[in-house]
């Protein structure tokens, strides 16, 4: 038997967990579309990753391990100050509980790991380039009404002109790579299961200007994150950038998982460096937060943010490298048992590597 969501439930679904737009009445037909799409090829759609079956590629790109006393991450993630407070619980209806006034103290060290945000300059007609490779949990349901369920594989690659006002590229790439959870490729071609839809959009090669590869804003994307008022430019001093994120997360059903996706969103490489160690220095007094050291799944050594959500049941974590601040990865993992995941199970889970290209579509030699 196929799962059958209500409107209510797909809307508080999305409302409750993956809101990295603002849930509004346009928002959720749009994804509702989608949604019902995927149903319709018979795949069920678990409420960890309702709001991610489509990831979508806009402007940028889209078990701690203890390391050893000399490293980088050791002084950053072990000063969190004490444990994380319980925050207020999401909701899906219109009144929100809103983000705490930024604490006059940090209370964490992110402030730390923001003196050491750096870059690579870019020379004259070269290019940011940005790779990931992802996995995500999904569930298939075959004629036969059996679940198969596996990490699927995307991957991206994304250029980046230092003007980025200029030409972008994106080739985007949905694999035949899985790793089964319960059943089998042989049993789920023979039970009529489809691995035809694309899990990034755009699929294939694009190029746009100013990075708009969805033609929605155009230029006014540069510098610029989304917002549930459109893309603004956000703030350089952290104060005010905290306050930023507090006012624009308000508007959604969880924001203190809102303000931590829209701030991970700032510390992607399209953002400046100044941008970026603001982030981190308005993070450090985000009360909400777990900072540890933990490694990549390519075994790289990371400081992981993260935010429990739905009721506790899952953390989301975006990975830092410990040198730099530039983002290495980013994570979902089940606390507890979730649609199917067992806890200490990951939802998701992206590798991303930053270099400089010489041109546009090539990839770096080194």
């Amino acid at each position: 038997m196929t799962d059958v969501w209500s409107d209510e439930e797909l809307d508080n679904a999305m409302a409750a967990l993956y809101v990295d737009t603002a849930v509004n009445q346009d928002a959720q037909v749009r994804a509702r579309a989608k949604l019902m799409r995927a149903a319709e090829t018979r795949r069920a759609i678990p409420l960890a990753a309702v709001a991610a079956s489509v990831v979508v590629v806009t402007a940028g790109a889209l078990l701690v391990v203890a390391t050893s006393p000399s490293s980088p991450s050791d002084e950053i993630a072990t000063a969190q100050s004490s444990a994380v407070p319980t925050r207020p619980p999401a909701t899906s209806g219109s009144q929100h509980a809103p983000m705490p006034a930024m604490p006059d103290q940090p209370q964490n060290s992110l402030n730390t790991l923001a003196t050491r945000v750096s870059e690579t300059p870019l020379g004259p007609g070269q290019y940011r380039y940005v790779s990931t490779q992802t996995l995500r949990r999904t569930t298939d349901e075959g004629k036969s009404g059996r679940k198969y369920t596996y990490m699927a594989e995307y991957r991206t690659e994304t250029w980046i002109p230092a003007d980025q006002n200029q030409m972008w590229m994106a080739r985007n790439q949905t694999t035949q790579n899985r790793q089964w959870i319960t059943g089998s490729e042989q049993e789920a071609r023979a039970d009529d299961v489809r691995f035809d839809l694309p899990l990034v959009t755009p699929d294939g090669e694009t190029q746009a200007r100013c990075g708009d590869f969805m033609h929605t804003e155009g230029c006014a994307l540069v510098g610029a994150v989304r917002t549930f008022d459109g893309p603004v430019k956000p703030p350089h001093d952290p104060r005010q950038l905290y306050s930023f994120l507090a006012d624009d997360s308000a508007k959604h059903s969880d924001p203190p998982l809102q303000f931590f996706r829209t701030a991970s969103r700032l510390l992607d490489v399209q953002f400046s460096v100044a941008v970026r160690r603001a982030t981190l220095q308005a993070l450090s007094h985000n009360p909400y937060l777990r900072v540890a050291d933990t490694t990549t799944r390519d075994n790289r050594t990371a400081v992981s943010i993260g935010i429990e959500y739905g009721g506790g049941r899952l953390l989301e974590e975006v990975l830092l490298d410990p040198a730099n601040g530039q983002v290495i990865g980013a994570r979902t993992v089940a606390l507890k048992d979730v649609d199917g995941a067992k806890a200490g199970e990951q939802i998701s889970d992206r590798v991303e590597h930053t270099a400089v290209a010489d041109k546009l579509g090539v990839q770096p030699s080194r």
